[in-house]
């Protein structure tokens, strides 16, 4: 990282980065990293019309993104800088930067570059995959110096960096009204033409959310991929299963992002023997970034349960573990099951239908709970723009999807509603079953689904007014520790703590 925090000069002259008069203070924003996302990022601003400055480690990669795209936006559109000094004389004030580049110690370094030539007022983004405490301590440090800082998360991968990504704002507040021209026109639209993006709240707002996406996201792609699954246990070929979820599509409910690459998924053939789908040739490893490890340690350091969200985490970590699997399934096959299609096919895969809804809407639940939990401990600010939060990733990010219509109007409905379930009483009232019945089927059949059974645990434990299995717990904690229970009286858990006479059980 050392380029980060010093400058060599160039060892060749780099002809379109030279800064010429005409040039300064003529930029309307400047991305710092001109990888995947900072290239399709800037080449989205450009073709909004906004005049782009760029910067990068890499001064050659700099240098050839000019002058592969001057000719296109014009040599007075895309601008490029060798030193960071040049860098911020090309940008109007107050300066709006974005960062695009590795989250961690360079996204530091190159901070701390900018602080060094900016001005009070000036606006520094950062777009990686970072901690919302990360964010938060930026946004101080930046503040001290007289500057503004935004944690600004991206969804979208490359593509959606290209045509529209949803963004995810959080920091200083009056930084929006400043950048929020180019972020908007820079943004996905959803159907009613409203940018996908809003400002999440203070400090590391913008990050936390974007922590939580990427966390639902593990749980949904988890929950797809055991749908798929399901199916090929069901006795569904690629094609088959295609055909599935093409008509769980038509439906409407369930069409989204996720569905549509898992139905890519299930047809795409081998490129390697065209006789075989490309799934059955590949290796069962799924690797993860931290975002997801990260939201589910603060539900659980905040008190929030979100078992579905833990459990594509733990899914993605066992798969890692490929070479224990293969030896403890030598030692142990009594444990692996092949299960036997099922009898009545039709009805079995219209309760796989509900099994993925009921467990959508709970992981989404579990989310959105998170979120609040989250806010209540770190005053991030974020409740109060949770519907219009949930409106921004209706389109161009990868939780996409229909059921993201009812959730939004549920939050502006009632903002304090108890739980995301409680406005899919409908669905849940004519899914329930279905999912059970999934599930036991699954448990009987050997088959591992993780997400789908730990979905329908949180539904049925957060919506029952008594839990038989916690009151024992409750009372053998008292019996060998003394820590004491509360009482239930009138139907309401007593304040005050109790402590029942048990015989000595020295161990």
């Amino acid at each position: 990282m050392a380029g980060y925090d010093s400058f060599s000069p160039p060892k060749a002259p780099f002809s379109n980065l030279a800064l010429t008069p005409e040039k300064v203070g003529t930029a309307d924003v400047g991305i710092v990293g001109i990888g995947v996302m900072g290239s399709n990022l800037a080449i989205n601003m450009l073709s909004r019309g906004f005049t782009v400055a760029i910067w990068n480690l890499e001064t050659e990669v700099a240098e050839k993104f000019v002058a592969t795209n001057k000719g296109e936006y014009g040599a007075d559109k895309i601008l490029g800088a060798v030193t960071y000094e040049d860098f911020a004389k090309l940008l109007k004030k107050p300066r709006k930067v974005l960062i695009l580049v590795t989250a961690g110690k360079a996204t530091d370094y190159v901070i701390d570059n900018l602080m060094n030539v900016f001005e009070n007022d000036d606006i520094i983004v950062d777009t990686g995959n970072a901690h919302f405490k990360d964010q938060s301590r930026r946004a101080e440090m930046v503040e001290a110096k007289g500057m503004r800082f935004l944690g600004m998360g991206i969804s979208g991968g490359a593509e959606g960096a290209r045509k529209g990504p949803a963004f995810f704002p959080g920091g200083t507040l009056s930084i929006w009204e400043d950048i929020k021209p180019i972020v908007e026109a820079a943004a996905a639209k959803a159907a009613d033409g409203r940018p996908c993006v809003t400002m999440c709240g203070r400090g590391g707002a913008g990050s936390c959310v974007k922590m939580y996406h990427n966390a639902g996201e593990y749980a949904v792609l988890q929950l797809w991929a055991e749908v798929f699954a399901t199916l090929k246990c069901f006795g569904l070929t690629g094609a088959e299963i295609q055909d599935v979820l093409a008509e769980w599509k038509a439906r409407g409910e369930l069409d989204s992002y996720m569905l549509d690459i898992t139905y890519e998924v299930a047809g795409k053939k081998d490129p390697e023997d065209a006789e075989k789908f490309l799934v059955d040739s590949t290796a069962d490893m799924i690797g993860s970034k931290g975002t997801g490890l990260w939201s589910v340690q603060v539900a659980m350091d905040v008190g929030e349960p979100v078992p579905s969200l833990a459990q594509a985490v733990l899914a993605r970590q066992m798969s890692m573990k490929r070479d224990e699997r293969c030896a403890n399934a030598a030692r142990l096959p009594v444990v692996e099951k092949k299960m036997a299609p099922p009898a009545d096919r039709e009805k079995a895969v219209e309760d796989l239908y509900w099994a993925a809804y009921l467990s959508i809407a709970s992981s989404y639940a579990q989310m959105f709970q998170a979120l609040r939990a989250v806010d209540n401990e770190f005053k991030l600010e974020i409740q109060g723009n949770l519907p219009r939060i949930i409106s921004t990733f209706r389109a161009g990010c990868i939780l996409q999807g229909a059921m993201l219509e009812p959730m939004t109007k549920a939050f502006e409905a009632d903002p304090k509603i108890p739980n995301l379930l409680c406005a899919f009483q409908k669905e849940i009232a004519q899914g329930i079953d279905g999912f059970r019945s999934t599930c036991a089927l699954l448990v009987l059949g050997g088959e591992p689904a993780g997400v789908m059974q730990a979905s329908l645990s949180y539904l049925t434990t957060m919506t029952r007014s008594t839990l038989c299995a916690a009151q024992v717990v409750s009372l053998q904690r008292d019996v060998f520790g003394r820590h004491g229970f509360h009482r239930l009286r009138d139907g309401k858990a007593t304040e005050e703590s109790f402590n029942a006479d048990w015989k000595e059980m020295i161990p």
